[in-house]
């Protein structure tokens, strides 16, 4: 397997917005830890990947798009053999749209854009022959924040070494599922949370001191165990992370079967649209949510009187869309499924797939886009932020009950296409009806 590495700092300037809080004073007031993009070009038998993760809360599609329209004029690169994904900081720079949560920095992006290219062209002309081993841990630190009757956490944390022949690690994928939200609301500094602090404790347990993809799990419901914590203890948690994987990692042995594979589809997801009347009366019951008012005040109204003005002239116009592309990205190393996916989902998802697929899945969440929250049919029935009014902050409507369900469906489908089956051939996946 030929594989190029690289890494390149992204911090921005300290007096930034920062995003992913409504409830935060805003600018930043300085560093607390850098924040970096960090590359992976993977060559096998003609199939290609060149994977960028950053230590962001997310990317819009337009930088995705425009990323993927150099990497084919530059490297001749398809846009379904390069992807884009983000840690999901809450303390990093604004490169989503969310409403009162930091203003989107053009600025920056532009920035951001080219740092990106140097990291592509560095990992993509720095290349050598390695490896690769697996290993998955447990890790019960991340809690489900919903604490409802559908309650459900992911203790897996799995990581993916590329090794030299000497033994030595070039780049190391690891993946856990919970917000990095452990800094807070009250955090006015840069940091990359705590994916910052398990990519240098690993790192530094390593031979060679690979460079560390900390990849974010499917989290949507899952936050660590406390918020607004001092950044020691955001550090502790990090080093947890490190050490579930660290040692099986120095003992891994290749697997029986290798070999790469890069597929993807575009799953449309319907929209719960609503007509004048209907925005109004969503409106109207949102400004009632005393509960929502005392964690944002002022702000919330802002928001809930943007989203009605902005939804109401469209549709006015005939423009508010009735559905939202799901882009799923799959990775197979081996018998390994890696699926990156354009949205905040919960953890149930990535259980649906290993169980009826009996193999090591894991998801990359905030993968080639963040469209918002997509929760199982549950959560509909018992509510709560993230199918009450998540869908506010980010600008539209909210997905419809059962799109979790039916990216499932589209994510087996896939899984199918790229992967040998382990023993015999994998039967039709069953939809998650008890969801």
């Amino acid at each position: 397997m030929i594989l190029g590495v690289s890494q390149v700092e992204i911090t921005p300037q300290p007096d930034v917005e920062l995003s992913g809080f409504a409830a935060r004073v805003q600018p930043a007031l300085g560093i607390l830890d850098r924040l970096f993009a960090k590359a992976i070009y993977v060559a096998e038998n003609g199939e290609e990947l060149l994977w960028i993760h950053c230590d962001l809360i997310g990317l819009d599609r337009d930088i995705v798009m425009a990323f993927r329209r150099w990497a084919r004029e530059k490297f001749g690169l398809a846009e379904g053999r390069v992807m884009l994904s983000a840690t999901h900081t809450h303390s990093g720079p604004c490169t989503i749209h969310l409403e009162e949560a930091g203003l989107y920095d053009a600025e920056y992006v532009e920035f951001l854009q080219k740092r990106l290219r140097e990291a592509a062209g560095k990992a993509m002309t720095r290349t050598e022959t390695s490896e690769w081993v697996s290993v998955e841990g447990k890790l019960e630190l991340a809690v489900d924040r919903r604490k409802m009757a559908s309650s459900h956490t992911d203790s897996r944390v799995a990581a993916i070494g590329f090794r030299r022949a000497d033994g030595t690690f070039r780049a190391v994928i690891v993946n856990y599922a919970m917000h990095p939200v452990a800094l807070g609301s009250n955090n006015r500094r840069i940091s990359a949370d705590v994916p910052g602090q398990t990519a240098p404790a690993l790192a530094q347990q390593l031979p060679g001191r690979p460079i560390v993809l900390v990849t974010n799990g499917a989290c949507g419901n899952l936050n660590p165990p406390a918020e607004n914590v001092p950044p020691l203890q955001v550090a502790a948690w990090g080093k947890q992370i490190a050490d579930a994987v660290a040692g099986p990692l120095q003992k891994a042995t290749p697997p029986p079967r290798s070999g790469l594979r890069v597929v993807s589809s575009v799953i449309p997801l319907p929209l719960d649209t609503l007509d004048i009347a209907g925005i109004n009366a969503f409106a109207e019951k949102a400004l009632q949510d005393t509960k929502s008012f005392a964690q944002w005040s002022g702000k919330y109204r802002r928001v809930v009187e943007r989203w009605r003005a902005t939804l109401i002239a469209n549709a006015a116009k005939g423009s508010n869309p009735t559905d939202r592309d799901g882009e799923l990205f799959g990775i197979c190393l081996g018998d390994i499924f890696l699926l990156g996916v354009n949205a905040e989902v919960f953890s149930l998802f990535t259980d649906w797939l290993r169980k009826s697929s009996q193999r090591p899945v894991y998801l990359i969440g905030y993968a080639n886009g963040d469209m918002g929250y997509l929760s199982p049919r549950a959560a509909y029935a018992e509510g709560g932020y993230e199918v009450d009014a998540a869908h506010l902050f980010y600008g539209g409507f909210r997905f419809k009950p059962g799109s979790l369900e039916k990216l499932y469906n589209g994510a087996s489908a896939l899984l199918e296409q790229c992967a040998v089956p382990l023993q015999g051939q994998i039967a039709p996946p069953a939809p998650p009806s008890l969801y």
